[in-house]
Formats: structure tokens, C-alpha cells, sequence
């Protein structure tokens, strides 16, 4: 479960990252305010699977949003990287502020059944914990499909590979980059549930405080390379759980990353090729 919310997430960002070039810090609370915004839309009365698409086209608009208002101009006046990373970073704490004010500081609960823990082989899980690994990989092949098979997928692989090549070519990188938006936004919302579903508890910080987990995976696949994010993501999410049964769990995070460090010792380029190549 916990290398689906990882996955989602990690391919969301890399799929930003692969286009725009930055990394956007504010993605942790990208997750936080979909996973917000889905249980406001069930508190209201609205079925659970519905609020989750709720959360995740309000996360889809707050992307293309934060992309008009903070990064385009930035990119149209030729910002450097390290200012995109401060905006970025700086809307991190805006959205987390905001979730704050709307939401207050306290803990939240989804009013849903996750139904009892049954085992399945070496594995122990809910239906509600082996609905969000189907929902992850379904939405994870949907994500392949239109990336290798779609006119919009080819657009996107050709905007990360060169995009002023790209636009000389006829593309419209301006319309790939608010669509990609559009979907990391989506991504990131739906993970955002299922790290609020796996943990039991919403808070303001929940997002922020598994960013750095699926940095591990992004930089593990192969920063830019959306399978290697996929595959990151699994590594990283099992090694993360299968330490807290012979460690503190306070360590298995620690212990995650003290392997990625490794493999990336031996594999500084990541797992897999770049997304506008073999991607």
C-alpha cells in the first residue's frame, strides 16, 4: 500500500518535473489540500469515491493555478532554477497555511469502512487497502496508455525531450505544460487519500512529510523518468516496510534511503532512461 500512494505521487511529479525542469516542493501539500478537499466533499454527504474525484480536480485546478500565477511568468522572464525552487517552496507554505486556516491544526478521519484485515498469502490487508493498490495500477497502465499510444503523449514525450524543438515542430508546449499540471495535480490528490487512508489520520503537514520519500523514488528511477519513478516507488516502499519489522519503525524511512544512497553510488543516472527517450 504504501509503494501505491508512492508511486502515484512520485509519477505525478516526474511527469512535472520531466517538462518544466524543476522540481516543485510544493507537491507534499499539492497531496495534503486533495486529500482535504476530498474529505470536505464527503463530509457534505457525497460518496466517498466521488469526493476522491472532487479532491482531485480541485488539486487539478490549484496546479494549473499555482503554474499561471507563480511559474509561467518566472519561466517567461527566464528565472533561474534555484529562484523556481524558492516559488516553489514558498508556495508550499501558502497551500499549507491555507489547509490550516479552511481545515484548523487538529487530526481528521475519513468516515469510511475499511473493512477487517483478512490475509492473503505473506500479506495482510483491507478491501479497502487492496481497493487503493487496484485504483494506483489502474491509473498507473492508464498513465502508460496515453503516454505511448495518445497524440497528447507523443506532445508531452517531445515537450520533455526538447521543448523549443518541441514548439518549432508545431506543438503547443504552453497547453502540454497546463495539461501535465492538470494531471500531477490529479495524481497527487488521489495519493494524498490513500496516505491519509494508510496512516489512519489527515493533518496539515501529512503531504509534506512524505515528500521526501518520493524524492527517494524519483531520484532512485531516474530523476524526469516516469516508469523509473513506478519502480522507484515499489523499491523504496517495501524496503520502507519490511525494515519496521527488524528496526524502530521511527528508522525504516532512514533505512530506505541509506539503500537508494547505495544504488545510486552504483547507478548515479537511476534505473531507467529518460522520459523523452525510452520512455
Amino acid at each position: 500500500m504504501t509503494a501505491a500512494v508512492v508511486a502515484l505521487a512520485a509519477a505525478g511529479l516526474t511527469l512535472l518535473v520531466s517538462v518544466t525542469n524543476f522540481i516543485n516542493f510544493a507537491y507534499g501539500d499539492f497531496m495534503t489540500f486533495g486529500a482535504y478537499a476530498a474529505f470536505a466533499a464527503n463530509a457534505a454527504g457525497l460518496n466517498f469515491f466521488l469526493a476522491v474525484v472532487v479532491g482531485g480536480i480541485a488539486t487539478a485546478a490549484l496546479g494549473v493555478l499555482a503554474n499561471l500565477a507563480v511559474f509561467r511568468p518566472l519561466v517567461r522572464r527566464r528565472a533561474r532554477v534555484l529562484t523556481l525552487l524558492i516559488a516553489a517552496i514558498g508556495l508550499s507554505f501558502i497551500v499549507q497555511n491555507v489547509i490550516v486556516v479552511v481545515w484548523g491544526t487538529g487530526a481528521q478521519r475519513y468516515s469510511v469502512d475499511l473493512g477487517r484485515a483478512s490475509r492473503f498469502g505473506p500479506f495482510v490487508l483491507t478491501p479497502g487497502d487492496a481497493a487503493l493498490i487496484v485504483t494506483a495500477f489502474l491509473l498507473l497502465v492508464l498513465l502508460h496508455l496515453m503516454l505511448q499510444y495518445t497524440t497528447f503523449g507523443r506532445s508531452l514525450r517531445a515537450t520533455s525531450n526538447n521543448s523549443d524543438l518541441a514548439q518549432a515542430c508545431g506543438i503547443d508546449t504552453s497547453r502540454v505544460i497546463t495539461s501535465t499540471w492538470i494531471i500531477g495535480g490529479f495524481l497527487s490528490a488521489v495519493a494524498g487519500v490513500g496516505l491519509a487512508l494508510e496512516t489512519n489520520t489527515l493533518r496539515p503537514t501529512v503531504g509534506f512529510n512524505e515528500l521526501f520519500v518520493v524524492f527517494g523514488a524519483i531520484i532512485l528511477g531516474g530523476i524526469g523518468r516516469v516508469y523509473g519513478a513506478m519502480v522507484g516507488a515499489l523499491i523504496v516502499g517495501v524496503l520502507t516496510e519490511v525494515s519496521g519489522m527488524y528496526l524502530d519503525p521511527a528508522y525504516k524511512g532512514s533505512f530506505a534511503f541509506a539503500v537508494v544512497i547505495l544504488l545510486l553510488l552504483l547507478r548515479p543516472q537511476g534505473l531507467f532512461a529518460a522520459l523523452g527517450k525510452s520512455d
